[in-house]
């Protein structure tokens, strides 16, 4: 049912646009690919500014795989939910996520997952599908990919057309896979994409890529709620144990909402290694004056960073707590973020 709603938004659209490569004015290719005219373009971005051309170039580079791309557009010292949410993808994709989390702004849990709702924005929810895709999640892709599509600006992104064609090929899906590739098809520089995933006649590379994605999925429907994202990661990771995708966004997610409880549960310190993840340990240890040595043995923690951890607390304590020594010194470390970061999440 709800395929056939979002067809029928979509065969009302006209279908106009150019996805070939080229130059990367991405409010251009934008604008091209959710067929809008200049006017419309202004009334629902603005004039042109370097700060939302950016966020096109992300959110357009990261639906094709360009992660080198997406890496250098959110480079800098960038404090928006979309950039950390993507920069942060960057790096688990590199598998880096916790060594990096506390090198770069992070808005909490949105800095590993957006929300969808009626306050996220069209561009937030454009961007949400990503991680649930990469992380093999297809239910709750699929969902944020139609509602990236239906709040679009015509109703219509190409974007959102791969996304979904993609998403029902993984799925086995096939017809309504060629639904949406038959979309793309009349789509000026989309024949090569959609050749190559013409159902039982996808390249070698496709199905490379296909035969990944399943992988990850699960291997039966799953209902969750679309904030629970602990209990999904956990899922996927019951359905894959070897997805060390959706193993850095638990971990990191505990963490990064300083949850140490269901951190030291999900954490294994025979197989995650991470400054971080010592840093975290310390804390919790802290807590329940629990540093013991049989403690210290078993989450294999080194005398220097427990020598660190008494130097933090020893500075803390002289400064009495006064964040700018701290922040100098410690404000790469968890244990600063643990103490000092706030919510301005509304």
């Amino acid at each position: 049912m709800r395929l056939n709603k979002i067809f029928s938004l979509l065969v009302s659209a006209s279908l106009i646009v150019s996805c070939a490569e080229g130059t990367p004015d991405y409010r251009q290719i934008w604008q091209k690919a959710h067929h809008l005219d200049d006017d419309r373009m202004v009334r629902m971005y603005g004039e042109p500014d370097d700060g939302t051309d950016n966020v096109f170039g992300i959110i357009l580079e990261a639906y094709d795989g360009n992660w080198d791309k997406v890496g250098q557009l959110t480079e800098g010292s960038r404090t928006s939910e979309i950039h950390a949410y993507y920069h942060n993808l960057v790096m688990a994709m590199e598998g880096h996520l916790a060594d990096s989390l506390m090198h770069y702004y992070q808005p909490f849990e949105r800095g590993l997952f957006l929300p969808v709702d009626e306050k996220a924005g069209q561009l937030k929810i454009a961007a949400s599908s990503e991680v649930w895709f990469r992380l093999g999640e297809m239910t709750m892709a699929e969902h944020s990919a139609m509602l990236a599509q239906i709040f679009s600006p015509e109703h219509f992104g190409v974007p959102y057309l791969k996304r979904l064609a993609e998403i029902n090929l993984v799925n086995g899906q096939d017809e309504a896979a060629r639904k949406y590739l038959r979309l793309l098809s009349r789509e000026e520089g989309c024949e090569d994409w959609v050749s190559d995933r013409i159902p039982g006649q996808e390249s070698q590379a496709v199905k490379a890529h296909l035969a990944s994605l399943r992988s990850f999925a699960h291997k039966s429907d799953m209902v969750h709620r679309p904030s629970d994202y602990r209990g999904v990661l956990k899922s996927l990771l019951a359905s894959n144990p070897d997805n060390q995708l959706a193993r850095q966004y638990l971990l990191c997610l505990d963490i990064i909402i300083k949850d140490l409880e269901h951190f030291i549960e999900d954490y294994d310190p025979s197989r995650d290694n991470s400054r971080l993840y010592d840093e975290a340990v310390l804390i919790f240890l802290a807590q329940r004056g629990a540093i013991t040595p049989q403690n210290i043995t078993h989450f294999g923690l080194s005398q220097e960073i427990l020598q660190e951890f008494s130097d933090y607390n020893n500075m803390f304590a002289f400064n009495q707590g006064a964040m700018e020594p701290m922040q100098k010194k410690y404000g790469k470390t968890y244990w600063f973020f643990y103490q000092y970061a706030k919510r301005n999440i509304k």
